[in-house]
């Protein structure tokens, strides 16, 4: 498959259209799952994959040997971050984390769980800082522009907030045994 997707870059980069309709024919559903593993919103997602196609169209050319499979994953995960960059954080950071209650616990997988108990130590404000540094791959100097608060308090803030929940994982570890 990555041979098939390697040559038909190639044919996009020379602008053989036919290309890229087997491309999504291919991939497209593979593009969305990676889109909606990021965005989880289905259009929003849908979106992502269709700015993501006209990434790969634009950078086809620049496309060098190596694995076109991973190469367009890239573009998608890249693509769906700039978007979640793009958009506010809502006014409730725990939705961002699926932490309500009308969701039964029974549903989730384990690790999802174990995430979403760890962030429930934190405060409203270290959620946030937690979701930028790990969800949106924001860097320290990211977080201060988009907060107003200046890179050393972040930093202090993002060691606290993942002390809080080592230790909360290493309690609730200790619990089990």
């Amino acid at each position: 498959m990555i041979q098939s997707i390697n040559r038909l870059i190639a044919r996009i980069a020379n602008g053989d259209e036919a290309a890229l309709n087997e491309l999504a024919r291919l991939i497209s559903s593979r593009m969305l799952s990676v889109a909606r593993s990021i965005m989880r919103d289905w259009a929003l997602a849908e979106d992502v994959v269709q700015e993501s196609f006209i990434k790969i169209i634009n950078k086809a050319h620049r496309f060098k040997r190596g694995n076109g499979y991973a190469w367009i994953c890239k573009i998608v995960h890249n693509t769906a971050l700039n978007t979640l960059r793009k958009i506010k954080p809502t006014t409730n950071i725990d939705e961002l984390f699926d932490m309500s209650d009308t969701i039964d616990v029974a549903e989730k997988s384990t690790t999802s769980l174990t995430v979403e108990l760890a962030m429930s130590v934190l405060d409203k404000q270290e959620k946030l800082l937690i979701y930028q540094k790990y969800f949106m791959d924001y860097t320290v100097r990211d977080s201060a522009k988009a907060t107003g608060i200046d890179k050393s308090t972040i930093s202090r803030k993002i060691i606290k907030a993942e002390e809080k929940m080592r230790l909360f994982l290493s309690e609730s570890g200790q619990k089990q045994h």
